[in-house]
């Protein structure tokens, strides 16, 4: 594994958060170059979080942790498309990821794309932004339900 040195973007969020607007722009422009890379080889990272972007001392920006990484396939998204043929096999949903961060689609164990990433990326935008996360509760299934929901309301803790 490459060691980089530098500060991960939750030790930066923890220090000065909310970001100043171009050191915001500046992280967000970068991450989101090196997940489009990502997604272009057909990877989708499945474990986006500001504890897994590190921000080097000159002020590039790498996403780590691919550990949870596996290929994707695009799929047509189009109504005709839908299958007609009943599904015969049960499958258990397993979660894999930061709760925090998962989109709604990897929060009830459905399989996910590029676009979990890019729900995920919003949520980092979100903290950085304002200096805290737009899901937030008590319990891992409080969050999860607000993330299915995209109910951010819900007795969120200060």
């Amino acid at each position: 594994m490459e060691y980089v040195e530098g500060e991960t973007l939750a030790e930066r969020c923890r220090r000065c958060c909310p970001l100043p607007a171009p050191e915001l722009l500046e992280i967000a422009v970068q991450t989101a170059d090196g997940l489009a890379a990502a997604h272009a080889h057909g990877i989708v990272h499945r474990d986006l979080k500001p504890q897994n972007v590190m921000v080097k001392s000159d002020g590039q920006v790498k996403i780590l942790d691919f550990g949870l990484a596996k290929p994707f396939a695009p799929q047509a998204h189009h109504p005709d498309d839908a299958v007609t043929e009943p599904v015969l096999t049960v499958r258990q949903p397993s979660l894999a990821g930061t709760v925090a961060y998962m989109s709604p689609e990897q929060a009830s164990g459905r399989p996910v794309d590029f676009r979990s990433d890019i729900f995920s990326f919003g949520i980092m935008l979100y903290e950085m932004a304002l200096g805290r996360r737009p899901f937030r509760g008590m319990t891992i299934w409080e969050i999860l339900a607000k993330i299915q929901t995209g109910n951010r309301i819900l007795r969120s803790p200060p």
